[in-house]
């Protein structure tokens, strides 16, 4: 179903990339070509999500914190990957008026990926018609325990007192101040959250798919519009319907 036909489409969608490498083990493909197939299909689903469907704000797992354990070849093809190809997306979304986030921790990220970070960043950083945040070297334990530490250093500097902490002040230390997370989408048939967007994710709607990632195309980004329109989100109180 086109998304212009939806009753309702997410503020924020999130999506955890996953199934690249399994996508080029059933090719007999080297694990690099799964994940160039799928930096390919996160460009589309990118433009066709914030671009045409009218989504303001879409967060992409694309490297969590535990991801630095993989064989360190095939995190450098990433790291070579995200710094290449970076670029290209800024320049798309800076002309679409769409702005470009990053969350997750800088330390550990080579300086040729951090400076195609800040050169995406400042590029589209007027930008006011959407927001695509790449969570890069994220993790929802360490983003909270960041928080917690800055919050902590504050009551230590006096300048924020215990009582005053409630969920605002806590939000307002996370890596970015996005709207909650609408709808949740995980490609590839497992069905669990892998320390993403913990906090955000309080109130979504999950939705799973056994597609890999690099055959996640449009008309499947829009079975997940269709079946969120179709849920009642009640938000723990009373039916909307």
């Amino acid at each position: 179903m086109p998304a212009e036909s939806l009753s309702r489409i997410p503020t924020h969608a999130a999506i955890i990339v996953d199934g690249n490498r399994r996508w080029a083990k059933k090719r007999g493909l080297p694990v690099s070509f799964g994940h160039k197939a799928g930096f390919d299909r996160l460009k589309e689903i990118t433009r066709y999500a914030v671009g045409d469907c009218g989504v303001k704000v879409l967060s992409l797992y694309v490297f969590s914190t535990e991801n630095f354990t993989r064989d360190a070849r095939e995190v450098g093809y990433l790291m070579d990957l995200f710094a290449n190809n970076f670029k290209s997306i800024a320049e798309e979304m800076n002309e679409r008026d769409c702005q470009v986030l990053f969350s997750g921790r800088r330390e550990g990220l080579q300086p040729r990926v951090l400076s195609a970070m800040d050169y995406m960043m400042d590029l589209t950083r007027n930008n006011r018609t959407g927001i695509v945040n790449f969570c890069l070297n994220y993790g929802s334990h360490a983003e909270l325990t960041d928080a917690m530490r800055a919050m902590a250093g504050e009551v230590k500097a006096g300048t924020l007192q215990p009582e005053e902490i409630d969920e605002s002040v806590v939000e307002r230390h996370l890596y970015r101040q996005l709207p909650p997370v609408d709808l949740m989408i995980r490609t590839s048939g497992e069905q669990r959250l892998s320390n993403f967007l913990l906090w955000q994710c309080a109130y979504a709607e999950f939705y799973f798919t056994p597609v890999l990632f690099p055959d996640f195309t449009k008309s499947c980004f829009d079975e997940a519009l269709a079946e969120y329109a179709r849920r009642d989100r009640r938000m723990g109180g009373n039916t909307k319907k």
